[in-house]
């Protein structure tokens, strides 16, 4: 069930304290429990959890963003 609803913010680009954030608010799940399943998880799809922190990085996002109005 946590990890589902990890999997759910990270479909809505959360970090780990927006998610941990969110599950305890909106679910009562305990932060801990939040954070334990988070480094199980980021254990298991280390690859994955690269690509995705970059991928929501502000430098990332930044970056992207004005490299989208670059003219040659």
């Amino acid at each position: 069930m946590v990890q589902d609803l990890i999997e759910r913010c990270l479909l809505l680009h959360m970090d780990r304290e927006q998610c941990v954030k969110a599950l305890d608010e909106h679910a009562k799940i305990q932060p801990l429990v939040t954070i334990t399943v988070w480094k199980e998880l980021m254990k298991e799809n280390k690859h994955f959890f690269q690509s995705y922190f970059r991928s929501i990085s502000p430098r990332s996002y930044t970056s992207n963003f004005f490299s989208s109005f670059y003219v040659l």
